[in-house]
């Protein structure tokens, strides 16, 4: 709890604490992210024996190629969540908690809400940082081009703006662009992934 907690530990305005309100929030709250904790930590055990039962299906350059996918596909969700942990979600507690805390104003954030919303913002960082991924399997299968994705390059901005929107739950800028940066440099990468891909 300690360790999860870290990102709003650091940066609790002077006389905050984290509370829980009902009897059972305390115990809940740990039970969620002890499941939670265990999910993470045995999801590379699943993801194995799921790909060790579909194996014996599979060509040679298809073990190898799954394989990879695999792989890359873990690190990259592991990347985006370290990244969000460490370096988003203390700016955005700094933000939210420091910004609009006054002397008649005090911050007490709620345990449950508090993981909840460290949670989602995990999530949304690890499932973005899978967008290289996505582009090399699509332009593996021929669904998009480097040339397609150059054409929609000012839609594309206007969707990642969207999208950080959406899944980044503050209402601060910075935050926003600690996911749109990444999106539009991801959507840049894609292009090159692309190109590479097809040639």
């Amino acid at each position: 709890m300690e360790i999860a907690l870290t990102p709003i530990l650091k940066n609790l305005p002077v006389d905050s604490k984290i509370i829980f309100t009902k009897p059972t929030e305390g115990l809940a709250t740990n039970i969620k992210l002890a499941f939670l904790s265990s999910f993470i930590f045995t999801t590379p055990l699943i993801i194995y024996e799921i790909w060790s039962f579909i194996k014996p299906a599979l060509y040679e350059n298809e073990i190898r190629f799954s394989a990879y996918i695999i792989l890359f596909g873990t690190l990259l969700f592991l990347t985006g969540a370290a990244f969000c942990f460490l370096f988003v979600a203390p700016v955005a507690f700094k933000i939210l908690l420091n910004e609009y805390t006054s002397e008649i104003i005090t911050a007490f954030p709620n345990i449950s809400q508090t993981i909840g919303f460290l949670t989602s913002l995990i999530l949304s960082f690890g499932i973005i940082f899978e967008y290289p991924l996505v582009i090399f399997l699509l332009s593996k299968i021929g669904f998009t081009s480097a040339d397609f994705l150059s054409q929609k390059r000012k839609y594309a901005v206007l969707i990642c703006a969207i999208i950080s929107a959406l899944l980044t739950p503050t209402t601060d800028v910075i935050s926003m662009l600690f996911m749109f940066i990444p999106l539009l440099l991801f959507y840049e990468l894609g292009i090159l992934i692309a190109k590479i891909t097809r040639n």
